[in-house]
């Protein structure tokens, strides 16, 4: 490495003598001298010297003048024998180093040694220096990220959150001042800026009045000929260093300080513009460096407030949906009071042909079971249904007779809302009443029918009578039974199958009141409805309750009931039906079930549970109290249900579901998502969140002991463990899918951790898996584009002569620049793409192999390709190899796959065909990083490898660890007494090139011999 010494010395033998020490053709060192301080000064403002030596006495100062103006530049101090003491005074002061300078000029012998320790220190006292300071700048930016990304959750009003970002980003940039708004749009498209934070600096009263009467909507910026008009037409980052001549700039107001350097900043979400950030008067001005570094924190910026504009607009949504619900509610409430309140029975058939609204007396007048009217049926059915039962007599004889076809044509299967739809006609029920059905067209398809009873006037004494007999028989007959009451609601009349079903008589029910039967379960709020329904005298319809057989089965009942008046109009009482509807509630609760609970379980389900878990959030909010969400994985679960079998593991699963309901409390729930995932929410957790995490660490690790018990089926025992991730919340600023997937990452985040544990959810997880997915998605399109090339380090024989290269995997990323291996090489392997990104790998170095093999010079060199143990182990790995060898015309004999020792222990029979497959073309195998591994005799023996590497851990400490030297050693000789090639890598220093050497290694690679660079330097 080239290094240029200034030396400060009057003695001019004596600085030959250095010279003359430091001047080598190896080395590459320049040396200049200069006989006084100031030549040294004009040596050192002319060009850039890495070390000074400087005498302590100068005819024009003292080496601690030199001290003064050197900067960062080492510095050794030269003294006589016996002046050590001033040598370490003057170390104390800033030197480096000192030299003793003796007659015999024996101490320039080690002189170069002592110059490059020098440099090696300094160089890493400032690689330090720097990194602390990037590391303290960019904790600082994750600090804001975190404070922003806090008081966004906290407070939904923009003023507060743009408060917070501006702080920030000012105190992240040494600026003066600066502003931050939202970004809007006018009528006609053009955008603006509304102002929520700005900095007050000495404005005028004035000014300061202005802003303060729109502080609380927001002061707007319209002006697109402005710095920030500019960066809000174009969306891209402006700045401007040098304002007094900038021509975009703008006034600013009265008693402001002038404004000398700028920097806009747009906030972008989901591809749009959001909000602005305008920063000013940084000493030094501003940067694409600062828009770099900042833009993790206006990205959250952006993100947060675009989340926060979803909310609010699903809260209007919301409330309107919710307004719009009510009224329609309270017009369905109104319909069904008027029809209710008809004493027509009434049908409203639409285009179709189909019943879809229909009152109570329409039920009465034709004796139609509700069962068949709440499935919306057509007409033809229910004259069918009428047909079938005999309502129309022999030969359809009580229609009268112009209506007779029209009617017996809807029985036979012909379209009774045709166009000879009679508008009046006159009917007789089998009761002997007489109905007169009106049908009215209506415009938009469709038809309105009433059925009124006329038979007060057609009807005798006879026929009431003949009704009467039929009206008992019917009810006696029907599932539905007829009651009355008298003025103060005592049944006094029981007509139909009532409650004999249950082996009670009539009778018994004679003199009591609705509320006054034994055996109901009915709730207060409800019988107090109910009776003020009565005490109005108002119809009403299934009033549903509940009472117990005599054998103490539970039986649904539906009444309806409407009030009766006498000719005067006084109230006599009320009458209605009632219908047995268990077997309905059984179905209705059956369904329930099978919605919001778990088959296997009977745990809420997905569904019931995110619908729990926005009540909960909703009361945490209302209540100020934490909640905790706890996602639950069992640990290995899949292998119980691989070898015993999923019926095994379903009962395990019943079982954890058991015991993870004896850990809660009743107000808790317990879910289960699916497979071996289980959900808990904990409500009512301390107001305060540190409490509240206690609480549900607690809760939690409950849980893990109880889950750590064996389970007993089928009287073996089973092991699972669980891991657990913990979600807190307090209010409904996170969505519930948000916090199911945040208890899912820390859930994960326990397995990673060596499961059967668990942890809390941090937004630094969030972060890394946004982080981890957008690199994924850049490799994934680096591979496309061909953005992945190889490196090469050279392999040297003994004597230097180049053997061959490695070939090293480099990502030239269109944004990132060089990104190293380590930050992308283990996403590639658990994501899959190291299958991909090894065969393009493969290619480019065979490619290379055959370029090589047209040089003369070149023609013998070999090429080392790493290969991952997914690669390996695919079963067309080796088909792969040959194509790539055929289809680039390379020598197989120059190519040498690296192998890890772990990879081949996986299958070692496997390992061993594939290698003799290739080995018999010719491809070589060499062991990489031999001795950190299982390092078996057993399988190297039998394994066709023709090389081992010893790892540079073993290298870097060869000459100054015992151990590391006895291993290097052991592995050439074990090499040797297989007949195997060694190669050392991480040679670094000819003292270990020397080492290996005088111990048998021949072959060599490190940064002694070359960096891994472009094939160009090799």
């Amino acid at each position: 490495m080239p290094i240029s010494v200034l030396l400060i010395d009057g003695d001019s033998v004596y600085a030959q003598s250095v010279v003359h020490a430091l001047v080598d053709p190896w080395l590459d060192w320049t040396v200049e001298v200069a006989s006084t301080l100031a030549q040294a000064r004009e040596i050192l403002a002319r060009r850039q010297t890495d070390v000074v030596l400087t005498a302590r006495s100068m005819a024009d100062g003292t080496a601690f003048d030199v001290l003064e103006w050197l900067g960062e530049v080492p510095a050794l101090i030269i003294v006589l024998p016996g002046e050590e003491m001033e040598a370490a005074r003057a170390m104390r002061h800033g030197f480096s180093d000192f030299l003793v300078q003796t007659p015999q000029r024996d101490h320039l012998l080690a002189l170069p040694a002592q110059i490059e320790a020098v440099l090696e220190r300094s160089m890493g006292v400032r690689a330090r220096q720097a990194a602390e300071a990037m590391l303290a700048r960019q904790h600082r930016l994750l600090q804001a990220i975190s404070k922003v990304q806090a008081i966004f959750i906290a407070d939904t009003a923009p003023r507060a959150a743009f408060d917070a970002v501006l702080q920030e980003l000012m105190a992240l940039t040494d600026s003066m001042f600066g502003m931050v708004g939202q970004v809007q749009h006018a009528p006609d498209g053009q955008p603006f800026l509304r102002v929520h934070a700005m900095t007050d600096i000495s404005w005028d009263t004035a000014s300061r009045a202005h802003y303060a009467q729109h502080v609380q909507d927001g002061m707007v910026f319209d002006n697109l000929d402005t710095l920030m008009g500019a960066a809000l037409r174009t969306g891209e980052p402006v700045i401007s260093n040098s304002l007094g001549t900038d021509q975009r700039r703008a006034g600013v107001p009265r008693g402001h300080p002038v404004v000398a350097t700028y920097l806009g900043l747009p906030i972008h979400a989901a591809g749009a513009l959001v909000a602005m950030v305008g920063l000013a008067n940084r000493p030094g001005g501003y940067s694409k460096a600062d828009v770099q570094f900042l833009q993790p924190l206006l990205n959250t910026a952006g993100q947060l407030e675009l989340a926060r504009r979803a909310a609010l607009a699903r809260s209007g949504v919301e409330a309107q949906l919710a307004r719009t619900s009510a009224l329609l509610a309270e017009k369905t409430r109104a319909l069904e009071s008027t029809l209710a309140s008809v004493s027509q029975g009434i049908t409203n058939v639409d285009a179709t042909g189909r019943i879809r609204v229909y009152n109570q007396r329409y039920l009465e007048l034709l004796d139609l079971p509700q069962a068949l009217l709440e499935t919306q049926p057509l007409v033809e059915e229910v004259v069918q249904f009428q047909a079938e039962r005999g309502d129309f007599g022999p030969d359809f004889g009580l229609v009268e007779a112009p209506a007779r076809a029209y009617v017996a044509s809807g029985h036979t299967g012909g379209r009774i809302d045709g166009p000879d739809v009679p508008a009046t006609y006159i009917r007789k029920t089998r009761g002997g009443r007489f109905l007169e059905v009106r049908t009215r067209r209506l415009e938009a398809g469709g038809r309105v029918r009433t059925f009124t009873d006329v038979s007060d006037y057609l009807g005798t004494l006879q026929a009431l009578r003949e009704s009467e007999a039929r009206w008992r028989s019917l009810t006696h007959l029907s599932s539905d039974w007829y009651w009355e009451q008298d003025a103060d609601f005592r049944f006094v009349r029981f007509d139909g199958r009532s409650e004999r079903e249950r082996g009670i008589p009539d009778e018994a029910h004679y003199g009591l009141t609705l509320w006054e039967l034994s055996e109901t379960a009915v709730a207060p709020g409800q019988w107090c409805k109910h009776r003020k329904q009565l005490q109005a005298h108002e119809v009403f319809h299934d009033f549903e309750m509940q009472r117990t057989s005599a054998d103490g089965t539970p039986i649904w009942v539906s009444i309806s009931g409407e009030p009766i008046f006498d000719a005067e109009g006084r109230f006599s009482g009320y009458r209605g039906v009632a219908r047995n509807i268990t077997e309905r509630k059984k179905a209705e609760a059956e369904i329930e079930r099978l919605a919001f609970y778990d088959e296997l379980t009977a745990l809420p389900n997905r569904r019931l549970l995110l619908d729990r878990l926005e009540h909960a959030t909703l009361g945490g909010a209302r209540d100020g109290c934490h909640g905790a969400l706890l996602f639950l994985d069992l640990d290995n679960f899949k292998a119980i249900n691989d070898t015993l079998g999923h019926e095994w593991g379903d009962r395990l699963l019943v079982q954890v579901a058991a015991r993870l309901q004896a850990c809660v409390r009743a107000v808790d729930t317990v879910a289960r998502l699916g497979g071996d995932e289980f959900v808990v929410i904990l409500q009512h957790l301390h107001g305060v969140e540190p409490e509240a995490a206690v609480e549900a660490e607690a809760i939690a690790q409950k849980i893990i002991a109880s889950l750590n018990v064996p389970f007993l089926v089928d009287n073996r025992e089973l092991h699972s463990t669980p891991s657990i991730g913990i979600a807190l919340f307090r209010d409904a600023q996170q969505p519930v899918h948000e916090l199911l997937q945040r208890a899912d990452l820390a859930m994960y985040q326990a397995k990673d951790r060596g499961r059967n544990t668990l942890c809390f959810f941090d937004p630094a997880m969030q972060a890394a898996a946004s982080a981890r997915s957008a690199l994924e998605g850049d490799i994934r399109q680096g591979l496309q584009r061909n953005e992945f090339l190889l490196h090469y380090q050279p392999v040297v024989n003994a004597a230097g002569d180049m053997l061959g290269a490695e070939a090293l995997v480099r990502w030239m990323h269109p944004q990132r620049g060089m990104v190293p291996p380590d930050d992308f090489i283990p996403l590639v392997e658990q994501t899959g793409l190291i299958l991909p990104l090894g065969r393009r790998v493969m290619r480019l170095a065979c490619d290379q192999l055959a370029l090589w093999a047209a040089q003369p010079r070149t023609a013998g060199w070999s090429v080392a390709v790493n290969v991952s143990a997914q690669e390996f182990r695919h079963p067309h790995f080796v088909p792969q190899v040959l194509d790539t060898l055929r289809e680039s015309g390379a020598r197989p004999d120059r190519l040498k796959l690296e192998l890890t020792e772990s990879l081949m222990l996986h299958d070692v029979e496997d390992s061993i065909l594939k290698m003799q497959a290739l080995g018999t073309l010719g491809v070589g195998f060499s062991l990489d990083d031999f001795g950190t591994g299982y390092s078996s005799l057993g399988y190297l023996k039998r394994l066709p490898i023709d090389q081992l590497k010893i790892d540079q851990s073993f290298v870097r400490d060869v000459l100054t660890d015992p151990n590391d030297a006895a291993i290097a050693c052991t592995i050439i000789t074990l090499a040797s007494s297989l007949g195997l090639d060694v190669v050392a890598e991480g040679v670094e220093t000819e003292g270990q090139r020397a080492f290996l050497l005088r111990n048998g290694c021949q072959q060599f690679q490190g940064y002694l011999f070359g960096r891994p660079g472009p094939v160009e330097w090799l």
